[in-house]
């Protein structure tokens, strides 16, 4: 190998040797940094933050069995940390393990954004009865962001979840030095459109990348929006001013899409509760007009039976009546009139005389009855004393003649004697 050649190591080689040489150093051993808290994050039991400075950034990790021995951290504060230099070989990037942080108090980023809540506090802008009812069911959305990952997030969302919803993309810059200007007025754009909502989105970052969402002309643009505004800035866990005056907020712009989702699902669970419901309606209602339609066709079909049976015998009757005029049915009906008026006669006659004939024998049994001589059929006698019809013995004496008239003769006699009975 000559002097002018150069050699050649692989990435993972070079990867270990500079990390042997971070850690290794005994320059930074001896060194403790200072800087402001920024994007503070707590994963697995594990703390991630950024130590900042101006424009610079140092990334930093504190491993679970160091967490409890920390101060609690914030945003904005400036902090004096302990560590150990390290490498991140996978992404190429070189972070502070921290073993110790002082916390040196709040950095100027907090402490005006402390400042200006507690001037929008006294604003009343926080207050719940100044915020806008978000739609009930909203077909035009305007969303108010930079390309990129949340933008792409909210929009594959939304074409999943509520394809039913026109989306205005109003495209802004969202971070660096005056970007709350841009969305103050990317803002003011979207209340100019025809619209039922706004959405104000971002795809995370740090602390000083999602600073402008802290700033008053984006609060105020917010306050001032002509139709209601939902905020989804950064990951779960990020606040911002921007979040504590929106009429709305979501976590992540994928969370905000949801929210619409959840929306289009209630009112498609109400439109099946409905067509349910309408569906047994529906067939209640045939169901009973089935049965008025069976009871009706019966009573028509008796009542058309009746009808026809009552024409039918009015028929009959006409007809008979219709017989009853000809010549013969005249003649055949006078001379059953005849047959009727002559059996009445025969038996009237008959009648009359057994009637004649009950009375004769009636009084010829009362005559028999009153005839004297009646008695001497029956082995009677009559005995008289010359002409007196005796009835008493002691009306004679003996000696005294007699005579006793037969059914066939008299008979002479003379009393013996007489007698009374009992």
């Amino acid at each position: 190998m000559n002097g002018n050649e150069r050699r050649i190591v692989g990435v993972s080689d070079l990867a270990r040797y500079i990390k042997r040489m971070l850690s290794e150093s005994k320059a930074l051993a001896s060194v403790r940094v200072r800087g402001e808290l920024s994007g503070v994050t707590e994963r697995g039991g594990r703390i991630y933050f950024d130590l900042k400075e101006q424009h610079d950034i140092l990334k930093c990790v504190v491993w679970s069995d160091v967490v409890a021995s920390l101060p609690p951290l914030q945003n904005g504060s400036e902090a004096i940390v302990d560590g150990a230099f390290d490498t991140w070989p996978a992404r190429s990037q070189y972070q502070l393990s921290v073993t110790a942080i002082e916390v040196g108090g709040v950095g100027h980023l907090y402490a005006q954004v402390e400042e200006l809540r507690r001037k929008f506090r006294i604003e009343g802008l926080f207050e719940a009865a100044r915020k806008r009812t978000m739609p009930s069911f909203p077909r035009r959305v305007a969303l108010v962001s930079a390309r990129g990952k949340g933008a792409e997030d909210f929009l594959t969302t939304m074409a999943r979840r509520a394809p039913h919803i026109e989306i205005d993309v109003i495209e802004t810059r969202v971070q660096g030095e005056g970007a709350q200007m841009d969305i103050a007025e990317a803002l003011d754009a979207a209340s100019r459109l025809n619209v039922d909502a706004i959405v104000l989105a971002r795809g995370g970052g740090s602390y000083e990348d999602l600073f402008p969402f802290n700033l008053e002309p984006v609060v105020r643009a917010i306050v001032r929006a002509k139709f209601p505004v939902l905020t989804a800035i950064g990951h779960t866990g990020d606040h911002h001013l921007a979040d504590d005056v929106a009429d709305r907020v979501a976590e992540t712009p994928s969370n905000a899409a949801n929210y619409f989702g959840e929306i289009r699902d209630r009112w498609l669970a109400r439109v099946e509760r409905l067509d349910r419901a309408l569906g047994q309606r529906v067939r209640d209602a045939s169901r009973a007009s089935a049965q008025r339609f069976d009871v009706t066709h019966e009573a028509l079909l008796r009542a058309g039976a009746q009808m026809v049976a009552s024409r039918a015998q009015r028929v009959l009757v006409l007809e008979r009546r219709l017989d009853a005029q000809t010549p013969l049915a005249r003649l055949s009906q006078r001379a059953q009139q005849l047959s009727r008026s002559v059996a009445r006669l025969d038996s009237a006659a008959r009648a009359g005389l057994n009637e004649a004939k009950r009375r004769l024998e009636v009084r010829t049994a009362h005559l028999l009855g009153q005839d004297p001589h009646a008695p001497l059929a029956r082995g009677y006698a009559m005995v008289f004393a010359g002409d007196t019809l005796l009835r008493d013995a002691c009306k004679v004496r003996g000696g005294d003649e007699i005579t006793a008239r037969l059914e066939r003769g008299t008979l002479l006699a003379r009393v013996e004697g007489t007698r009374e009975d009992g």
